[in-house]
């Protein structure tokens, strides 16, 4: 029985290096070419399989599409509630959201443009819903109640928005300027709000 379980562990390390591969593959034909115009066939060629290998691992385009994108959340690590471990205040709080967010846009500004183009896949569409959930939690983490009023939550969603990053950078403003300037924005928005009482 040895023998045999030692392939079966081998044949599965084998598999799981082929899919990454697959993944990878995929995920530069993306970049080069875009997800619409991005062929099986392509990927395969790129990964060195065939496009059977790639439908056995994946289904079809959309389970590939699902699988690239999770390995690039994975490795983009997006924000979460860890970052406000050891904030001082609801302040630091604040502070250290924009600071995250601001950096998890600014190392990911290529990823949008790739998977913009495509959103009217449904499966890039549901990856969206998820992760603007993800990111929901991590604020309402970071400012607390507030996250529930609708005009507070609504701005801050517009001052860490990627657009108004990239208008604020585009302008001439360092990473470091961005993170100082829209966490002072957020932060006087908060206070603010706690002055003004619910």
């Amino acid at each position: 029985m040895a023998p045999r379980r030692y392939r079966l562990t081998t044949r599965a390390a084998s598999a799981a290096a082929t899919r990454q591969r697959v993944i990878r593959a995929a995920a530069t034909e993306y970049r080069e070419s875009g997800v619409a115009t991005s062929s099986l066939g392509a990927i395969a060629a790129r990964a060195g399989v065939s496009r059977g290998t790639v439908v056995h691992h994946f289904g079809d385009v959309g389970g590939l599409l699902g699988a690239v994108l999770d390995d690039v959340v994975v490795a983009l690590q997006v924000p979460d509630a860890q970052v406000l471990d050891g904030a001082r205040d609801a302040d630091d709080r604040a502070r250290r959201f924009v600071d995250a967010m601001v950096r998890f846009y600014d190392r990911t500004s290529d990823w949008w443009t790739v998977f913009g183009s495509a959103m009217d896949h449904p499966v890039v569409q549901a990856r969206e819903v998820a992760f603007w959930e993800l990111i929901a939690g991590f604020k309402a983490a970071a400012i607390g109640p507030a996250a529930n009023d609708r005009v507070v939550s609504a701005v801050i969603d517009a001052l860490t928005h990627p657009a108004t990053l990239g208008t604020l950078r585009s302008g001439g403003l360092s990473l470091d300027e961005t993170i100082a300037v829209t966490g002072d924005l957020v932060v006087d928005l908060l206070r603010r709000k706690r002055l003004a009482g619910p």
